[in-house]
C-alpha cells in the first residue's frame, strides 16, 4: 500500500493545491485576527485553539511550498524540501497533542493536570519531532530521489498512528467525561475530526491534491464558530446555560407542548444572598453562586436543563417529570447541600428555596410566575422560621 503512495511530480495538481491551502490560510488568518487583541487575555484553552490555528496556518503554506518544489532541480532546493517536510512532520504532532490538551483543559479546566499528565502526554510526539529532525541525515519517515522527488518510507505509518492517536484520544476523551463532570460544553467534536479524518484517507490515497491542512483549517472554523455559539450560551461565573439559552430552550419547549410533551420547571433562590454579599463580599458571593452551580448539576440528571436564571436564581428545567422524580430531584439538592456544607469548603452554609410549576397547562409567562410564586412562598416560610429561631 505505501508504494502507491509514492510521489510523481506528474501528477501533482498545484493549482488545485494553491487553492485548497490557499483557503486553509485564509480561513485562519480570518480567525487569529478577528481576535488579536484579546489573545493575551484567554484562558489556557483559548490559548491552544489559537497555537492550533497558528500551526495549522504555518502547515497549509509548508504543504504548498513542497509541493510547488517537488521535483524541481536546482540550487539549494533539495536542502529546503528536506526542512519543508521535516517541519510538517514536527508540527502535524504538536498541533495533535495540542488538540489533546485542548480538550482536556475543556472538560477539567485545571492547569495543574495539563502539567501533570501531558508531559507524560507529550512524549511521543516528542520522540516523533527527534525521528524527524533524523530523517535529515538519515531517510526515516520519507525521502527524496535523485529528481527530488517525495517517497514516503514505511516507518510513515509510526507518524500517522502518533497523530491520528491523539486525535482519536482526544475525541473519546471529551465524549466519555463531558457526561460525566458537573459542567456543560459544546465541544462539537465530530464535526472538527470529520473533515481531518476525511480529507486525510483521501490524500493518503491519491497524490498530488492538498487536503488535510485545508481540512484541518475547516474542522477548527467549525469549533471556533461553535466557541462563539458557547460563549452566547453559557454563563461565565458559573458555567451552566444562561438566560440567552433559556429564551432559545423555551422556544423549542412551546412547539413540543402542542404535541402533549410535558415540561417541568423547577425555581431556586439562595436565601440571604443579599447578607452574604453585605457580610462576606462580593467574592464570596460569587463562590456561593458557583458552588451551587455545580450542586444543581451533580443533583440531576443528564437530560435536565440547569440555568443560571439571573443573580441567585436558577431554573431547572426536565422534559415528562414525574412527581416521585421531582421529588428526588429536590432530594438530591438538599443532600448536595448538606455534603457542602459539611466539607469544610463552604465560606457560610448555603440554603435554597425552590418552587415548581408545569408548562403543560401555562404559557411561558405563567409558567415562570407560577414558579416564581411557588419559590417565594417557600422563601416566605424559611424566613418566618429563621425569625422565630432568632
Amino acid at each position: 500500500m505505501l508504494d502507491l503512495m509514492e510521489s510523481s511530480v506528474l501528477l501533482v495538481n498545484l493549482p488545485a493545491v494553491m487553492i485548497a491551502n490557499g483557503l486553509g490560510i485564509w480561513l485562519m488568518l480570518m480567525i487569529l485576527f478577528s481576535r488579536q487583541k484579546r489573545l493575551k487575555m484567554l484562558p489556557l484553552d483559548g490559548k491552544i485553539f489559537y497555537w492550533m490555528c497558528r500551526i495549522c496556518l504555518i502547515l497549509c503554506l509548508l504543504e504548498t511550498v513542497g509541493f510547488a518544489l517537488d521535483g524541481k532541480n536546482f540550487t539549494g532546493v533539495r536542502p529546503i524540501l528536506f526542512g519543508v517536510n521535516t517541519m510538517i512532520l514536527g508540527l502535524d504532532s504538536l498541533l495533535a497533542y495540542l488538540w489533546v490538551c485542548y480538550v482536556d483543559f475543556k472538560l477539567f479546566g485545571s492547569r495543574q493536570r495539563i502539567r501533570k499528565i501531558y508531559l507524560w502526554a507529550a512524549i511521543p510526539a516528542g520522540i516523533l519531532c527527534l525521528m524527524a529532525v533524523m530523517n535529515l541525515f538519515e531517510d526515516v519517515f520519507f525521502a527524496l530521489r535523485e529528481d527530488n522527488t517525495y517517497q514516503r518510507m514505511p516507518l510513515l505509518l509510526v507518524a500517522y498512528i502518533v497523530t491520528y492517536g491523539y486525535m482519536t484520544y482526544g475525541a473519546v476523551m471529551a465524549c466519555y467525561y463531558r457526561k460525566r463532570l458537573d459542567k456543560y460544553i459544546f465541544m462539537p467534536v465530530v464535526a472538527f475530526l470529520i473533515p481531518i479524518y476525511l480529507g486525510s484517507v483521501i490524500q493518503l490515497f491519491t497524490y498530488g491534491i492538498s487536503l488535510i491542512w485545508p481540512c484541518t483549517a475547516l474542522g477548527l472554523t467549525l469549533l471556533y464558530l461553535n466557541l462563539q455559539h458557547e460563549e452566547s450560551f453559557l454563563d461565565p461565573l458559573t458555567e451552566l446555560y444562561n438566560r440567552n439559552y433559556l429564551v432559545h430552550y423555551m422556544e423549542h419547549v412551546s412547539r413540543m407542548s402542542k404535541k402533549g410533551i410535558k415540561i417541568t420547571g423547577i425555581m431556586l433562590d439562595v436565601n440571604n444572598f443579599k447578607q452574604i454579599n453585605d457580610t462576606y463580599g462580593h467574592m464570596a458571593g460569587d463562590a456561593v453562586l458557583r458552588a451551587v452551580g455545580k450542586i444543581l448539576i451533580r443533583a440531576t440528571d443528564r437530560d435536565t436543563i440547569v440555568v443560571r436564571y439571573g443573580g441567585d436564581e436558577f431554573v431547572i428545567l426536565a422534559e415528562d417529570l414525574q412527581q416521585e422524580q421531582g421529588q428526588r430531584i429536590r432530594n438530591n439538592i438538599q443532600k448536595e447541600l448538606a455534603a457542602y456544607n459539611g466539607s469544610g469548603e463552604a465560606l457560610v452554609p448555603i440554603s435554597l428555596s425552590a418552587g415548581t410549576a408545569e408548562f403543560e397547562t401555562l404559557d411561558v409567562y405563567r409558567f415562570f410566575q407560577e414558579m416564581d410564586r411557588s419559590m417565594y412562598e417557600e422563601k416566605r416560610l424559611y424566613y418566618q422560621g429563621e425569625d422565630k429561631k432568632s
